[in-house]
């Protein structure tokens, strides 16, 4: 599965206005020298390491909630269920 189709599960297609500015970025980023683009390609794998980061703390984070939510739900079941059969 490539980064595109990742997206399109995890997100849906992106709007035409965010389509756009993308576009809009990569002819910027194209029209720029090779010491800038060096310098700017440095920042984005800083930024996009710094993110793949946060998307995991986040996918951790809701992981245990649903794990905790989980057993809080099955707990009430099990004390309703004791509760009837008094």
């Amino acid at each position: 599965m490539n980064n595109k189709e990742f997206f399109n599960i995890l997100i849906g297609k992106p709007p035409l206005e965010v389509e756009l500015e993308i576009e809009m970025k990569c002819r910027e980023v194209d029209q720029l020298p090779e010491s800038v683009m060096k310098a700017y390609s440095f920042a984005l794998v800083k930024e996009n390491r710094l993110q793949d980061y946060l998307i995991i703390a986040a996918m951790q984070r809701i992981q245990e909630t649903e794990i905790k939510l989980m057993r809080y739900e099955m707990a009430e079941h099990h004390r309703t269920k004791n509760l009837r059969q008094k």
